[in-house]
């Protein structure tokens, strides 16, 4: 019996293998034209805008301020010879407006700002006591060491140092128709925090308190009141507002 022969595929020809490479090519490209198309119609948010730099408190500052002080000075009578008290004291409760300068100087390291700052004040703080005896304060000062921290343009600090004044006291005996006085500048100490805030990159406005205590001390009577010496004690609570230019 006769076998048929095997038969071989027949070889395709050039001329259809590259056909079929060109068409493969541009379904390739157009595939890729599409995708780009896509993409591009594509909705992407905006890039974020860069934050703002934080706020440097670091720098030399000058200003001024207003407020207003509440005061108590106690006064004890005892014997010049051997100070024996003599049972009479009674308290002074001066107050009064307040205005003054200051400046400082702040050092920022992180959110931590280290400060010294100095101030000198007028202020028209008087008292009587029973028409016989008078004190009255007509300026005050301070040297204090500040430590705040800070958010962004905003400060809460605390500060303490040493406080500057004059007392002056008059004393009137009508028994003896004398009258007597004596002025007394005197070194204290103060304590107190506030808080800034940097309205712009050199305007600052400030809120603060202090307490303030000058010691204890003697007046001497010379004819008045003779024989006799009286202790004062003198402190005082103070609230000021500011506004200072940062250099």
């Amino acid at each position: 019996a006769g076998h048929s022969p095997h038969l071989l595929p027949r070889p395709e020809s050039p001329m259809k293998t590259l056909l079929k490479a060109t068409v493969a090519t541009f379904l390739l490209l157009g595939s890729g034209a599409a995708l780009s198309a896509d993409l591009a119609s594509s909705k992407f948010l905006p890039l974020a805008p860069a934050l703002p730099p934080l706020y440097s408190w670091t720098g030399f500052y000058l200003g001024g301020q207003l407020g207003y002080s509440w005061g108590s000075d106690r006064q004890s009578l005892y014997t010049t010879a051997g100070r024996a008290p003599v049972g009479v004291s009674f308290d002074y409760s001066p107050s009064a407006f307040m205005g003054g300068v200051h400046a400082g100087f702040n050092y920022q390291m992180g959110s931590v700002v280290l400060g010294v700052e100095g101030d000198i004040e007028g202020i028209n703080a008087r008292d009587t006591h029973g028409g016989l005896f008078r004190v009255q304060q007509d300026w005050q000062g301070s040297v204090r060491g500040r430590i705040g921290y800070s958010f962004d343009r905003f400060m809460i600090y605390g500060a303490a140092g040493a406080a500057f004044s004059r007392f002056e006291y008059g004393y009137f005996n009508p028994a003896a128709g004398l009258g007597e006085s004596g002025k007394f500048s005197r070194t204290g100490w103060t304590v107190g925090g506030g808080v800034n805030f940097a309205w712009t990159d050199n305007l600052i406005f400030g809120l603060d308190y202090r307490y303030t205590d000058y010691g204890s001390f003697d007046f001497v009577a010379r004819s008045a009141y003779l024989g006799l010496s009286a202790e004062h004690e003198p402190s005082s609570h103070a609230v000021r507002a500011s506004v200072a230019y940062k250099f």
